[in-house]
């Protein structure tokens, strides 16, 4: 039986729930345009992003032109390896081929005789085997030679990828690249002499390698130029000049410490002068000396330089200290004159020899007998 259609009907709104209006979709809306916006902004960030990763890849930064020079050096020499290994790879194998044909020929050969069969070839063997074993001698040796070219041109190669800069020293590249400093002076000597390297060279003096021969030449022609070394002083010479500059800088502290430290100084630049003054009147006292020269003077030098390094403060530290160093002054002085004192007492016994000397040499003379008389001026 058929059912007429009814339309639904339509509910009242139920008392509770409150009605939509247009007014409530704005915040909807407002909420739709930031997140549209936003994923906008994340959108252009990532294109923005591969763009650049992309501009990257296809446009790479510019090489300098030291690591172009190296890349084509390294590339070069990568093309007479290669050539070098395929060489040896060849060598190796037609030698090890010709060595088995001639293994087996002499043993065909030395086994003829056992089997009637094969005798009459026995001449054939021995011909082959006489043929093949100069082969893979020859094709041994070449192989050979083809490998240890190609590992040569390796190490080359492994020079230049450690190389910080146009120029590099032994240690440096023979540190990088883990070779013995022999072998790598050895192997660029031998590169630069047969123009591998291009217009590179080689300083055997300095041990530096210079991948821009033009710098080499650039730091040979000062030395080139260099006026002859001055000829080297003697050690009376030496403790002259020493003893001038430890004189000058004495003069130039005074009046930048105490005053007690003043008094000090000019007593000890009064007695270092008469010490230096004696060792140039007699060089062979030097070795007297020695210590004062070479341990007293700097040790002096540096307290100053401490005591002038306090400026003009007034800490109690620093008090402390610039009394020490003018106490210590002090000392120096006494144990100075002191050194003066022995040098002086060893001429005073020379000199008094030699007044004996001379008065017992006027005696045998016979001119010390009533000695005023004899030279005493005749009058008429």
């Amino acid at each position: 039986m058929d059912h007429p259609y009814k339309e639904p009907e339509k509910k009242p709104p139920q008392e509770g729930k409150p009605r939509y209006t247009p007014a409530d979709f704005d915040g909807i809306d407002d909420f739709v345009d930031r997140a549209v916006e936003f994923g906008s902004r994340v959108g252009s960030e990532v294109l923005g992003s591969i763009a650049d990763a992309l501009q990257a890849v296809t446009d790479p930064p510019a090489e300098t032109d030291f690591a172009r020079c190296r890349r084509r050096l390294r590339s070069r020499l990568g093309d007479s390896q290669g050539g070098y290994m395929a060489l040896g790879v060849l060598g190796w194998f037609f030698g090890g081929s010709f060595l088995i044909t001639f293994i087996v020929m002499a043993a065909l050969a030395m086994a003829a005789g056992d089997y009637p069969s094969i005798e009459r070839y026995i001449t054939v063997y021995r011909i082959l085997a006489a043929v093949f074993g100069p082969l893979s001698v020859a094709f041994g040796a070449l192989g050979w030679f083809g490998v240890h070219r190609a590992n040569g041109y390796g190490r080359l190669r492994r020079y230049l990828k450690v190389l910080r800069g146009w120029t590099g020293t032994l240690a440096q590249i023979a540190r990088d690249a883990v070779t013995d400093p022999r072998k790598v002076r050895r192997d660029l000597q031998t590169a630069v002499a047969a123009g591998k390297l291009g217009s590179a060279c080689y300083d055997a003096e300095t041990d530096t390698f210079y991948l821009d021969g033009s710098r080499c030449r650039a730091a040979a022609a000062p030395q080139a130029e260099a006026q002859p070394a001055a000829p080297e002083l003697t050690d009376a010479e030496r403790f002259s000049s020493q003893g001038a500059e430890f004189l000058a800088y004495l003069n130039g502290c005074k009046g930048r410490l105490t005053p007690d430290a003043d008094t000090e100084l000019v007593t000890m630049q009064r007695t270092c002068g008469a010490i230096m003054g004696f060792i140039r009147n007699h060089p062979e006292r030097l070795p007297a000396v020695r210590r004062f020269a070479e341990y007293y003077l700097p040790t002096t030098r540096k307290l100053l330089d401490t005591a002038l390094g306090l400026g003009d403060t007034d800490a109690d530290s620093a008090e402390t200290i610039r009394r020490d160093i003018t106490g210590i002054l002090h000392t120096l002085n006494t144990a100075f004159m002191r050194l003066y004192d022995t040098l002086l007492q060893d001429v005073s016994l020379d000199v008094s020899a030699e007044i004996d000397t001379l008065e017992t040499m006027l005696r045998q003379d016979g001119l010390t007998h009533d000695f005023a008389s004899d030279f005493k001026p005749q009058t008429n």
